[in-house]
């Protein structure tokens, strides 16, 4: 015991000793100073961390709440379509504010009182992937960019006709990343709440079929005097075609090449080789109706229906064979009498 209070003491006054230093109190001043540094740093860490996690929760909560109202007013705009339509489209409302004068020419009409043929051409013309896609075609996006990139210019723009009913219907024709996104968005919603029939609906009535004409309706009324769910298959194709650029064109311009181009592409698209003998061939279809098109149609329907009736095996094929045993009993006969009158 003796020995270890001799070994603490002897511990103790070395202690006493190194304090009493210089090399201490310069050791000592400096670990003051950092560990008081190190505190300013951690008190200071902690406070900006404190003070932008409160930023960043009221910049994430009103973000959230800007998100949710931008959200809903484009779902409460895709839900009213379910059952409503809108008077006017967004398209109409601009060009109504840009030409007060003008008188648009707008009638909806239900899906089922428009002609199927009508149907089958502007999809064929506009979306040909229409009843596949989830509201975007992202083949058609890839095909535009390499023909603007080609031509030069922008003059595709791959939508679909859910994107082109988005466009007309809610926003403007600006062109700008932030419209792009919308109708992206207003696509998708309206492809999941509404469904292929009714988007093809909305999309035929608020379509423009003139410069002051909206929807199939008027633009049969207006084209061809009469209801739309009575078109023929040319006339059909004819406003179909008219859809790229309906302000510079109409269905009675056969001479027009880019008339012409678009109705070639519908006819192909509407019919393929196996299907188009029961309609008008292309080159009927481009050159000018003639007024007994009906009456040719039903006498091509029914030679087409009499046609298959004949058949090898029936009986009226048996008639050569009683004219060749008619012949060859003549021609026995003949060298009898020829002998008879030698003797």
């Amino acid at each position: 015991m003796d020995k270890v209070k001799l070994y603490f003491g002897k511990v103790k006054d070395f202690f006493k000793w190194f304090v009493g230093t210089k090399f201490a109190k310069v050791a000592g001043f400096i670990l003051k100073w950092l560990y008081r540094t190190i505190n300013f740093i951690i008190r200071q860490a902690l406070l900006i961390l404190i003070i932008y996690s409160a930023i960043f929760s009221v910049a994430a909560s009103y973000a959230l709440y800007r998100a949710f109202i931008y959200g809903y007013d484009i779902y409460d705009g895709v839900a009213q379509l379910k059952d409503t339509q809108p008077e006017m489209s967004k398209y109409m409302e601009a060009l109504r504010d840009s030409n007060p004068n003008i008188e648009i020419k707008h009638t909806y009409v239900p899906l089922d009182s428009i002609s199927p043929y009508l149907r089958k051409a502007v999809i064929a013309s506009e979306d040909a992937g229409f009843y596949f896609h989830p509201g975007f075609d992202i083949r058609a996006i890839a095909e535009a960019l390499d023909a603007n990139q080609m031509a030069g210019k922008t003059k595709f723009g791959g939508s679909t006709i859910t994107q082109q009913l988005a466009k007309n219907l809610f926003l403007s024709g600006e062109r700008s990343f932030n419209r792009k996104f919308k109708e992206l968005a207003y696509a998708l919603l309206m492809e999941h709440e509404l469904g292929k029939d009714r988007i093809l609906e909305l999309y035929l009535n608020y379509a423009q079929w003139g410069k002051d004409i909206f929807g199939c309706q008027e633009a049969c009324r207006t084209y061809y005097k009469k209801s739309c769910a009575k078109l023929s298959v040319d006339q059909a194709i004819n406003l179909a075609a008219m859809l790229a650029s309906p302000g510079k064109h109409h269905p009675h311009m056969r001479e027009s090449q880019f008339m012409a181009k678009r109705r070639a592409v519908i006819y192909q698209n509407m019919f393929p080789k196996k299907d188009s003998v029961l309609v008008d061939s292309l080159r009927q279809l481009m050159a000018p109706i003639p007024k007994d098109s009906a009456a040719k149609a039903k006498a091509s329907e029914k030679s087409i229906e009499k046609s298959p009736a004949k058949n090898p095996d029936k009986k009226p094929e048996k008639a050569p064979e009683k004219n060749s045993l008619k012949t060859s009993e003549k021609s026995a006969k003949a060298p009898a009498k020829a002998s008879t009158k030698k003797k």
